[in-house]
């Protein structure tokens, strides 16, 4: 039973990208792909200097999400709904940073956030998303 939850999350984020990235993909009318040697890949790529989303920003957004991940009811759920929804909504704003970042951005911002966060989805740390 451990295993099927530890890998809930892997596999909702896994489904997630490969619809990102059917919906990204060029039609078949002829055109070209992009040019996709010189764009950072959004889940291996750490955000530039300058690039990174504020933590202000970050600490807003899982503000924001509390509501809804208090209403899940599972850890598995809550952590399944965070994988998703933080790494989309990251996607839309640049480069998507490594969890240890998010743990350091988190850690000074906005700690009980952090920690509510964390333990609603069974989590020490965002390195587990």
């Amino acid at each position: 039973m451990r295993t099927i939850r530890m890998l809930a999350p892997v596999l909702c984020l896994a489904l997630a990208l490969t619809a990102c990235t059917d919906a990204d993909a060029p039609e078949a009318s002829g055109t070209a792909a992009p040019d996709t040697a010189t764009a950072p890949s959004a889940a291996g790529s750490a955000p530039a200097a300058g690039t990174a989303v504020p933590a202000k920003e970050v600490c807003a957004y899982l503000e924001g999400q509390l509501p809804t991940l208090k209403g899940i009811g599972s850890e598995t759920g809550v952590m399944a709904n965070l994988t998703v929804n933080l790494y989309s909504w990251y996607e839309k704003q640049g480069p998507v940073p490594s969890g240890r970042q998010i743990d350091d951005q988190t850690r000074q911002e906005c700690p009980a956030t952090r920690t509510e966060v964390l333990k609603l989805a069974g989590m020490e740390s965002f390195e587990r998303l």
